[in-house]
């Protein structure tokens, strides 16, 4: 009853426009000068140069103004409900709602705060042609991220009463009641850990999971699963505790892709091996991607002589990679200039798989004595 008393002497006394007119009014000219001014500080400072200065101004615009209209809506409620006049209920939950909704400022303000960082920390990768790891980046974020929804869950519980220290304690003994149930979500978790920790691939990678023969590009390494974009066009979610346990080819820190062929020759051309071998070896070692090279007769084989090329092919762009279509193009030159000295020669290349037909002299003279 206190409550429709004390806003029917408000009505009455007619006067009860110009408190609210004036509050409103001083919030938006306080809300305009507020985004004016960050928005010029921000604006003058590039993002790729400072860093965390722009990152500030652009994260604490949004909360700082929202924070200026809770600040007045408090005033409001102070003014129309001032404490100790009877409203218990408003009394009591102002205060804790006060706490709680600056609180939840506090975290807003961190997590715009965490991404701009970010954008603005590859904004300066961008322009000062600077590498930075992605995965390293992900993992660090994914932290902040953590640590400021513990610190806003933790200011949470404290404006509402509740024991930190009870909560910790709860937390610690439910935490193993929830390890033991959800095992693979905890293995998942820290298989993602030693994944950001260790940094056995990173995005964009091409890796190759031999037991299971998985293969593709890493896209996204996330907490629980890994998404790798297969080689044959479908995606594939890889749980993390995988890589803790099974052994993994990183396909893109190849420091070289090997050549390993063999060139067969006719029995007939064996005094001209020593010719081939000896110009093929001038050959390969004009060529300025190869790291490492052995040709020479290797065998005398069931039905041709072997040649063998063992090379080591690396990138000629100055990079440590490998591309699959830069080593396909070096096999084929390889090849094909083995191939022309031995042609030169007059030697006769075999196929790899071949049957050898024997005339016999007999028989192809009696051949002839018929005709």
């Amino acid at each position: 009853m206190e409550w429709v008393d004390s806003a029917e002497e408000i009505l009455e006394s007619g006067q009860w426009w110009f408190f609210p007119v004036f509050l409103v009014a001083g919030l938006l000219i306080v809300n305009l000068v507020l985004r004016l001014t960050l928005t010029f500080l921000w604006k003058r400072d590039k993002p790729e140069v400072k860093v965390w200065r722009s990152a500030i101004f652009n994260a604490i615009s949004s909360p700082l103004r929202t924070s200026v209209w809770l600040l007045g809506t408090i005033i409001a409620i102070r003014h129309y409900f001032p404490p100790g006049h009877g409203y218990a209920v408003i009394d009591k939950v102002n205060p804790v709602a006060q706490e709680v909704l600056f609180v939840l400022l506090i975290g807003w303000f961190l997590f715009r705060l965490i991404n701009r960082v970010e954008e603005n920390y590859f904004k300066r990768a961008n322009t000062q042609k600077i590498y930075i790891d992605r995965t390293v980046a992900s993992a660090v974020k994914k932290l902040a991220v953590i640590v400021a929804f513990l610190v806003v869950a933790l200011g949470v519980f404290q404006a509402l009463g509740l024991s930190i220290a009870g909560l910790l304690a709860f937390g610690g003994t439910a935490g193993i009641a929830v390890g033991f149930a959800a095992q693979n979500l905890v293995s998942n978790f820290f298989g993602g850990l030693t994944i950001f920790a260790s940094r056995i691939f990173k995005l964009g990678d091409d890796i190759i999971i031999k037991s299971s023969g998985l293969s593709g590009t890493v896209v996204h390494i996330g907490w629980r699963s890994t998404t790798i974009a297969g080689w044959d066009g479908k995606r594939i979610y890889v749980p993390n505790s995988v890589f803790n346990t099974e052994n993994l080819i990183n396909h893109s820190r190849l420091a070289h892709r090997t050549l390993s062929q063999d060139i067969l020759l006719s029995y007939d051309d064996y005094d001209k091996v020593k010719e081939v071998v000896a110009e093929g070896n001038d050959f390969l070692a004009t060529r300025n991607d190869l790291d490492y090279f052995v040709f020479d007769f290797s065998e005398f084989g069931d039905k041709a002589l072997k040649l063998n090329i063992y090379a080591w092919v690396r990138s000629t762009g100055g990079n440590s990679f490998v591309p699959y279509a830069d080593f396909a193009k070096a096999q084929g030159e390889i090849l094909m200039g083995i191939a022309d000295i031995a042609r030169a020669k007059g030697c006769k290349i075999l196929p790899l798989n071949h049957v050898l037909l024997n005339h016999d002299p007999i028989l192809d003279a009696d051949k002839q004595m018929e005709h």
